[in-house]
């Protein structure tokens, strides 16, 4: 945070990541509820009898006094507003909703604000809380490159502007969106989506988070859309999100175990 400020001052956000300095100090990179990015060391933290110990943790929205300092700001007051509970509690849950906190942290800038993002971050661990349903991630892969300046070209071809006959079409992430078949060669490496995918990703624009999650997809379409929104974020981060590797983590032991208990 910067510029002229108060030597101590408020702020309210969604705690993305901390890292531990020291023998009892952590940092915490919050998202702010005006979208900007901000760290603040919390001394002590990881002492037992820490006041801010459980407080201040990933995937907290948390009310906070500040002091100012001269590298880093620092915690002196915590309030929790929602510990997110249900998504805690559930691996599928926590390991969707650390993805949804590394795109946050990383398709920001520290100090600049990015409008819209802290709600739909809220709304989306909200949701993931109500059910872990794979298109929240979708949602949100959706609206962070929208809100970031990397918003998908869908109504027409992103090469040529010409309008798109409703018919599968190429996407490609380095295009930026869907191209029609006279641009394919032009738009370079990309996976043929089917329409209904891009429908559910036109829809994705329109839709509030609950009500995306409402559709029912099919595999192969589900299939389209992780794709071509997951190549897009790692296209425009220039680099798959650790947290990626995680969630397939995760859905590898899910079937393992699925299919454990099948066996018996």
């Amino acid at each position: 945070m910067s510029g002229t400020r108060p030597r101590i001052f408020r702020a309210e956000g969604i705690v993305l990541r901390r890292r531990n300095i020291g023998e009892a100090d952590s940092v915490f990179t919050v998202l702010g509820t005006d979208g900007r990015r901000f760290e603040a060391v919390a001394r002590g933290v990881r002492k037992t009898r820490s006041r801010m110990r459980g407080h201040l943790e990933p995937l907290t929205h948390g009310k906070f006094l500040i002091a100012a300092g001269k590298s880093l700001d620092v915690f002196t007051q915590v309030e929790t507003v929602n510990a997110y509970r249900t998504i805690r509690e559930d691996l599928d849950r926590s390991s969707a909703a650390i993805y949804c906190c590394e795109l946050a942290e990383r398709f920001t800038v520290e100090g600049e604000g990015s409008g819209g993002l802290f709600a739909l971050l809220r709304a989306c661990l909200e949701a993931l809380g109500e059910r872990p349903s794979p298109l929240v991630l979708r949602y949100f892969e959706f609206h962070v490159l929208m809100l970031t300046g990397f918003a998908l070209q869908l109504g027409a071809c992103a090469l040529c502007g010409c309008r798109l006959p409703e018919e599968p079409a190429l996407f490609s992430a380095s295009a930026g969106g869907l191209a029609c078949r006279a641009c394919r060669h032009e738009a370079g490496i990309g996976r043929l989506v089917s329409v209904p995918a891009i429908k559910m990703l036109r829809y994705a624009s329109q839709a509030n988070v609950a009500q995306f999650c409402d559709v029912t997809a099919a595999g192969d379409v589900l299939a389209d859309l992780e794709s071509a929104l997951g190549e897009s974020v790692v296209y425009q981060l220039d680099r798959r999100p650790a947290a990626r590797q995680f969630i397939d983590d995760v859905a590898a032991l899910r079937r393992q175990a699925t299919a454990g208990g099948e066996s018996r």
